[in-house]
């Protein structure tokens, strides 16, 4: 047996020892990497640690220690309920706007940070008797879309490994797509499970709310103030106007903003501006240097914030990612990367191929780790881009990321099983059911979807 086809078999073991033991993948694939490396070719330490992504990791580490500092300080939760308290009661709306407010959350370091929006979404679906199959796939939505963010933990991973690998990369591209694609999500799963009710009880209430309204009156105060609208546009009474005033004082109070979080708010604002600014001005800068940079400073101002904050920083995905690519980097060195690709080459249709990996990344990533099948995958998928390989000039790392991701929801993952654990009780078997179908079945539909609309147009210039 050869030594390529032995650093191949240790890859694939790593993936399942990691899924059916429970063992830090990162941890496997860095050991590996020190076995096969130095035990199989016979590399020195220093060259098996060359491979580490040190860039990569100062980003994952600048990126979740200033959004711990921004979840220390409460910021995260003041922007949540801002934006929830926009939203109101407008039944058809809120899946839509816990969405949105679910995305932005997850662009901000690690998309972990959304689980805080999810049981906040999932106790709203219950109240105001929403599918809470539907507000589970919009949660699980948000939270993939905004990890596909240039500012996430998952978008710097995919950013990171197509630079390594020499690949044309956009990240505000990706984003957008990402986004657009889970918008599309959202969509149908609005109206397979009740969105058309929703739009006719929203229109309902707001006809009730109009017809109460013109009527004058306290009913009409009453009806207006409990809806939240239209209460100075009647001729209302004293009392209604007074319970206006209660709730406006109320909710000033409760959401008001101190100097630590609008510095906070502040430094987010110029991290993600500067970042791309500088992007555009194709300037090659580190983001991890200037988030890290932005945290400390924000540390000093507030040193207990900056401590707890450390707790914060995701060290279990810097090490993942550090031992998947190290790992890939002695694979690319051994020339087995280079020998997957004389055998994609030697596929007849390199569509077909794509189709392939794009299946495997969503099922390997539906059970185990999502950053670290497309630290994997995508050097192995590079064959497929060069001159000769038949895919090169197309948007088919794009669509292996978000195949990758959007299987997410299946509850045998982190996001799918948080989801469902915060789903009311009655629902709660239903939920896991209705996401194991629909998880699944991405493994399938997201490859076909996002292989036509981003790489199969492309292949005729």
């Amino acid at each position: 047996m050869t030594a390529e086809i032995i650093a191949l078999i240790g890859l694939a073991a790593v993936f399942g020892i990691s899924a059916l033991r429970h063992i830090h993948m990162g941890a496997l694939a860095l050991v590996a990497a020190f076995i096969v490396g130095i035990g199989v070719v016979g590399e020195s330490l220093d060259d098996v640690l060359g491979g580490f992504p040190v860039d990569a990791l100062i980003i994952l580490l600048g990126i979740t220690y200033l959004f711990g500092i921004a979840r220390e300080t409460g910021t995260i939760s003041w922007l949540v309920d801002r934006s929830i308290g926009l939203i109101g009661d407008r039944v058809a709306l809120l899946p839509w706007g816990l969405w949105l407010v679910a995305t932005g959350v997850a662009c901000l370091g690690t998309s972990h940070a959304a689980f805080a929006v999810v049981p906040i979404a999932m106790s709203l679906a219950a109240t105001h008797r929403i599918s809470s199959t539907m507000m589970a796939i919009a949660m699980s939505s948000a939270i993939v879309g905004g990890a596909l963010a240039p500012t996430s933990i998952v978008g710097i991973t995919v950013q990171t490994v197509a630079s390594s690998a020499d690949i044309r990369y956009d990240a505000g591209l990706m984003f957008g797509l990402s986004v657009g694609v889970n918008a599309l999500v959202v969509l149908v799963a609005f109206f397979m499970f009740g969105g058309r009710e929703l739009i006719q009880r929203s229109r309902q209430a707001s006809g009730s709310s109009s017809g109460s309204s013109s009527g004058g009156g306290p009913g009409g105060a009453s009806s207006g103030g409990s809806s939240g609208s239209g209460v100075g546009g009647g001729s209302g009474s004293a009392s209604g106007g007074v319970a206006t005033l209660t709730r406006t004082e109320t909710t000033v109070e409760t959401t008001r903003i101190t100097a630590m979080q609008v510095l906070v708010l502040a430094s987010i604002v110029v991290l993600i501006g500067g970042f791309f600014l500088l992007t555009q001005l194709e300037v090659d800068v580190n983001l991890g240097v200037v988030a890290l940079t932005i945290a400390v400073i924000l540390a000093l101002v507030d040193p207990g914030v900056g401590r707890r904050a450390i707790n914060k920083v995701d060290w279990s995905t810097i090490l993942l990612l550090g031992g998947i690519i190290t790992y890939v980097e002695v694979l690319t060195r051994l020339g087995a990367i280079d020998q997957l690709g004389e055998a994609a080459r030697s596929v007849s249709d390199p569509l077909v191929a794509a189709f392939v990996i794009c299946v495997v990344a969503g099922l390997v990533s539906a059970f185990a780790s999502t950053i670290g099948i497309i630290g994997a995958l995508i050097p192995l998928a590079v064959p497929l881009l060069v001159p000769g390989g038949g895919l090169e000039m197309t948007g088919f790392i794009y669509a292996l990321a978000i195949s990758a991701s959007l299987v997410d929801c299946a509850p045998f993952g982190t996001t799918g099983a948080t989801i469902v654990a915060s789903t009311v009780e009655v629902d709660r078997t239903r939920v896991n059911r209705n996401l194991t179908v629909w998880g699944l079945s991405m493994v399938i539909i997201t490859p076909v979807v996002t292989l036509l609309t981003m790489v199969v147009p492309f292949l005729w210039f």
